[in-house]
């Protein structure tokens, strides 16, 4: 008892500070305004630059949505009794209709908005009124919708530009992913609508004539663990940063393979960060083994690597 005591003292005398040393980590606590002073990259700005929220208060009569999943979204109600399992929607356009308010439960009016698809109506009960909805600048969240305003505006930003792909994991023309290079050259040859997560898919073909495509968010904050353009995409070519990496392990390194010789920084950039980092001492010296999920390990002496398992 008296242990535990001791233990949720220390605990909260921890809290009280802005940051807390363990026998692991001293981790400083970041507040919004050191964020701030962050300084964004060009491929961050030009996403918040022209992907800027708008709240539904905005939306005129008239605008669509593709909708990127085969059955109806539960949020979404039929009018007129119509069945509530619609299936087969997926390739189709939702256009907003507009809104109505209506009072439910005698307290106060409530906006529900109205979409047309053919020649079915279809309504989303916002829960808010106007005046909420305007000062939240509220956009309601409809999995299945993707804004052509969205995907038109992606198009003119990316369609025939040179970029360079930061990841080897690529999807087919049937959405099947596999893993190809990352940090080379691609041109992008068309923009269309994602999927229910990630609204963006960005097709492209690399200087081999190889042919790929990523599904991407169009959210600007790389502060997240969201595929955003920046963490998939750069306009400056990557080599450049390493211009002392020879021209074998940078191939390695485009594969994302690893090859004897290389050093930590190397393989970092062909794999990732390792999940686990084991010291093992030796005779010789201090060797030093790298373990990824993937059942992957990397063995380094003398800060080099001398032995792997991918």
């Amino acid at each position: 008892m008296r242990k535990l005591l001791i233990q949720s003292l220390l605990y909260a005398f921890c809290a009280m500070l802005p940051s807390c040393y363990t026998a692991t980590e001293f981790t400083p606590k970041i507040n919004d305004a050191v964020v701030e002073k962050i300084e964004k990259r060009e491929e961050e700005l030009v996403m918040e630059n022209n992907f800027v929220k708008q709240g539904c208060q905005t939306w005129l009569p008239g605008k669509a949505f593709a909708y990127v999943d085969d059955a109806l979204s539960p949020v979404l109600r039929p009018e007129e009794n119509a069945s509530l399992s619609v299936t087969g929607l997926k390739g189709k356009t939702f256009v907003y209709e507009g809104y109505r308010e209506e009072n439910l439960y005698g307290n106060k009016n409530l906006v529900t908005l109205v979409f047309r698809c053919d020649s079915s109506i279809y309504t989303y009960a916002t829960g808010k009124s106007l005046d909420e909805i305007v000062a939240m600048e509220y956009t309601p969240l409809i999995p299945s919708f993707v804004d052509w305003d969205e995907v038109a505006t992606a198009r003119g930003l990316f369609i025939g530009k040179q970029l360079y792909i930061l990841t080897n994991q690529w999807y087919d023309e049937n959405d099947k992913l596999f893993t190809s290079r990352k940090l080379v050259p691609v041109t992008v040859t068309a923009v269309s609508p994602g999927n229910s997560v990630l609204p963006l898919a960005v097709s492209f073909v690399d200087e081999r004539g190889n042919k790929g495509k990523v599904f991407m968010s169009v959210k600007s904050s790389s502060y997240t663990q969201i595929l955003t353009f920046d963490r998939l995409f750069s306009f400056t070519d990557p080599r450049t940063k390493y211009e002392n990496i020879g021209d074998e392990a940078w191939e390695a390194i485009t594969n994302g393979k690893v090859i004897t010789g290389m050093t930590k920084e190397e393989c970092r950039l062909a794999l990732g960060l390792p999940s686990e980092v084991v010291k093992i001492p030796t005779y010789s010296g201090l060797k030093e083994q790298w373990i990824y999920n993937t059942g992957t390990y990397l063995l380094f002496s003398d800060g080099l690597l001398d032995a792997f398992r991918q």
